[in-house]
């Protein structure tokens, strides 16, 4: 059942009601909602289920504390949440019913469901199971990335706020203290808006705040999930929030063995103290959870499992005792490997004419073999260059690592300019099979343009192959035409709320050297 920050189990209504004095079972809010059974409280209000007497159905109330409702301020955040959430329609949001104040009381009314919060599950499990969170995770991003589309950032996104349904959905509750558009922040000065141990950096210290911010706390969530505590903590809140500020989060793995390093790589990238350096959208980050999750993840019921001995481990293993499962497997395959490789080659010096042409698979440009990689942005304004010291990591074979375009209030750009490009050097002359492309996945569009020696880029040229409405990895057929470098050419940065950009996270080319 839904409590004030979420789902929690029944209460005892005699002594709530003794306490309270005001608001018991019986009362009736607004002429219309029987106050039945309480369900939980908070620090700003309490959650009851309640009646509905004109629809004759059952809901959930959240009814702001008495002490508080004569506090202006608090009673202007108070009907801020069903205002904001009321512009909400997703199935992984509560549902806001009607707001109500006649004068005794302020209440929202919303959907009542029969789950538990995470925070709950948490308490009694410890840790779950590597898919349950990925699953989790996917489905919060789906929530966020529509509230941020609608202009609304959380700002309070944390276990107790994450609902668990007992028919497998995943919603996120309490908008209370969340920041629209086009509303005033609500923070009185000097103070933070938020639970300490899951807010980002830029909110402690007093910086502009936008939808990455909710990715960081999801990060924290998931971190949580996985080994049974943050990856901050400390003796007060002033503590947890300066070692956030100035310490890396350890590797989840050091914990739990057991996380696939593609997935502790995602978290540990939204856990990037600097917003640019996370994932530039709530779609971007879920990209990256799929991606993960296409070999494992099920189709079943979401359900935390009771927590192992492994799950939470007593004396926190290092990386290497922790990796060595897999490390010494890793390396036998590896020198079986290397046998094979000098056996082919003294095969190949007795056998082959010294006259055959070599093939090889021609490899992406990375960072120390190709210091040709670079940003193409001819109609640039200002300091020259598109995030020039970033364009390696397109190409450095982690998928962690991205390129990102600056930010552009159109997607479109604005004339003259008409695109930005990445420009990937070849070792060689190569006869191009394919390219694949992973990165945004916010609808984005662009050009392949294939140059020989000598040749420069020219966007202006027919494309070698278009790029449409990109939300996810692609590749494009090319159909072995010769070249010995490559632009990638952006033509539409996608979706996005008032800001737009687009982050290439790898790029592939397959082909044949010829050269």
């Amino acid at each position: 059942m839904v409590d004030a920050q979420g789902i929690g189990g029944p209460t005892d209504d005699t002594v709530a009601d003794g306490q309270l004095g005001l608001v018991g079972v019986g009362t009736v809010i607004a002429k219309r909602y029987h106050l039945v059974r309480l369900l939980g409280t908070g620090g700003m209000a309490q959650v009851w289920e309640a009646t509905d007497d004109t629809l004759g159905r059952h809901v959930a109330a959240k009814v702001l504390h008495p002490h508080l409702a004569g506090d202006e301020l608090f009673v202007k955040r108070f009907r801020q949440e069903a205002i904001a959430a009321a512009r909400l329609s997703h199935p992984g949001i509560v549902g806001i019913y009607d707001t109500c104040s006649d004068g005794a009381h302020e209440a929202i009314v919303m959907e009542l469901l029969d789950a538990r919060t995470l925070r709950q599950v948490l308490d009694e499990r410890h840790t779950l199971d590597v898919e349950s969170v990925n699953r989790i995770g996917m489905r919060l991003l789906d929530a966020l990335e529509a509230a941020h589309r609608a202009g609304l950032v959380h700002r309070d996104v944390k276990p107790s706020n994450v609902l668990l349904c007992t028919d497998g959905r995943v919603k996120i509750a309490d908008f209370g203290i969340a920041k629209a558009d086009d509303h005033t922040d609500l923070t009185r000065e000097g103070s933070l808006l938020g639970t300490a141990s899951y807010l980002a950096p830029e909110q402690l210290t007093d910086q502009p705040v936008d939808g990455r911010a909710d990715l960081y706390a999801l990060g924290i969530v998931l971190y949580e999930c996985l080994v049974g505590r943050t990856p901050f903590e400390g003796d007060s809140g002033a503590a947890v929030a300066l070692a956030r500020l100035h310490t890396d989060p350890v590797d989840p793995r050091r914990y739990r063995s057991d996380i696939p390093g593609s997935l502790a790589t995602t978290i540990l990238r939204a856990l990037q103290r600097d917003p640019d350096a996370r994932f530039a959208d709530a779609a971007s980050f879920r990209a990256a959870l799929t991606w993960m999750s296409e070999d494992t993840a099920s189709h079943a019921v979401i359900e935390a499992p009771a927590a192992t001995e492994q799950d939470v481990p007593v004396d926190e293993p290092g990386f290497g005792r922790s990796e060595r499962r897999w490390l010494v497997p890793a390396l036998f395959i590896v020198l079986i490997g290397a046998s094979l490789v000098v056996a082919g080659l003294l095969l190949k010096r007795t056998t082959e004419p010294t006259d055959a042409v070599t093939t090889t698979t021609v490899a992406a440009p990375t960072a120390a073999s190709f210091p040709g990689v670079s940003t193409f942005d001819p109609g640039g304004s200002g300091t020259p260059g598109e995030n020039d010291s970033l364009a390696p990591a397109a190409a450095d074979g982690k998928e962690a690592t991205v390129w990102r375009t600056e930010t552009y209030d159109s997607p479109t750009f604005v004339a003259p300019k008409t695109g930005v490009g990445l420009l990937l050097t070849l070792a060689g002359p190569s006869r191009l099979d394919s390219l694949t492309v992973k990165g945004s996945t916010n609808g984005w569009s662009g050009e392949v343009h294939l140059l020989e020696e000598d040749q420069l880029p020219d966007p202006g040229k027919p494309p070698s192959a278009t790029l449409t409405d990109v939300r996810g990895p692609v590749t494009v057929d090319l159909g072995g035409a010769r070249a010995t470098s490559v632009l990638l050419w952006i033509t539409n940065l996608g979706e996005g709320s008032g800001r737009h950009r687009v982050e290439i996270a790898e790029v592939e080319v397959k082909g044949t050297a010829v050269g």
